[in-house]
């Protein structure tokens, strides 16, 4: 994917150069970390929407209405009305709005946005402060979908990294709030625990916490990207030979031996750059938006 990087004065404002710097996935940059399959390269497409019919899409395209979520899923802050420059990242921070502004973005699509409902009201100091304040002066749009872009079926963090890893005959997994966020598959053939987990680390681009507590030969998965550890008490009563999540927890160390399930952890941030890449693609091919992911590294 390439596209030429649009330069020039920003609308009402500074200047707008989109220089690429470390940690911007954009032509001619550099893209820290490993690509897993829906991943953008760089900066695409050269369309102008506006931020409303955005969010409708958006909206629409991950089924927002159907989730009950601790998250605020949509727009958080408002920024200027058109949009052509998305970057996409995995949590909202002040280091990604800062690279979003020399980036010239338009809007920011995040998974972990500013606001979350058992925070309730706070007080707008300190890090909020800063991150709101990078938003506002720079006119940037804030987006972000947390459970919805978890178990989206085309490009959720989930079923991108089932297909993947080679999991067929897919079908949904892993009940949270009354809905089913993961996915679970077969694989075509049987491989040894630690090919799989090879595989795991290459997908991910990140080592690998496993609980070897089930069987050797790995036919059968489910996956729940970021803080499902709990999930894997599931997986162990529908069988499945490996649970694939991103924190680890360590109750649930025992409960895999003892329910014969093995579980590999591959880190809360890595298993979640998955949708937001994803995402980008959609963006690019619907909306013929330019679209860049940043990279800001977090072993968690």
């Amino acid at each position: 994917m390439g596209g030429a990087r649009r330069r020039g004065g920003r609308r009402g404002g500074s200047g707008r150069a989109g220089r690429g710097r470390p940690g911007c996935a954009a032509t001619g940059g550099r893209l820290d970390g490993p690509r897993p399959a829906g991943s953008t390269a760089g900066p695409t497409g050269g369309d102008d929407v506006r931020r409303r019919e955005l969010e409708r899409h958006l909206t629409q395209w991950l089924a927002v209405a159907d989730f009950d979520d601790d998250a605020l899923n949509g727009l958080q802050v408002e920024g200027r009305s058109e949009v052509r420059r998305v970057a996409l990242a995995v949590s909202a921070c002040a280091e990604v709005f800062a690279l979003a502004a020399e980036e010239g973005a338009d809007a920011v699509i995040v998974h972990h946005g500013l606001f979350w409902k058992r925070h309730g009201v706070e007080p707008v100091k300190g890090p909020l402060r800063k991150r709101l304040g990078l938003l506002l002066s720079h006119e940037i749009s804030l987006f972000a979908y947390h459970l919805p872009l978890d178990a989206h079926q085309e490009f959720g963090n989930n079923a991108v990294a089932a297909r993947a890893l080679g999991l067929r005959n897919l079908e949904p997994f892993g009940d949270y709030h009354g809905r089913k966020i993961g996915w679970k598959g077969v694989l075509a053939r049987a491989q040894s625990r630690a090919s799989f987990v090879a595989r795991l680390e290459a997908f991910y681009g990140h080592r690998a916490l496993v609980v070897p507590g089930g069987p050797e030969a790995i036919v059968s998965a489910a996956v729940v990207s970021g803080g499902a550890a709990d999930l894997a008490t599931q997986a162990a009563r529908e069988r499945l030979d490996c649970f694939v999540t991103g924190e680890a927890a360590e109750h649930v160390t025992y409960l895999c031996r003892e329910q014969r399930v093995n579980f590999a952890a591959l880190g809360h941030y890595a298993t979640e750059r998955v949708g937001v890449r994803a995402l980008a693609e959609r963006l690019r091919d619907e909306l013929r938006l330019e679209t860049f992911f940043l990279e800001v590294e977090n072993e968690a």
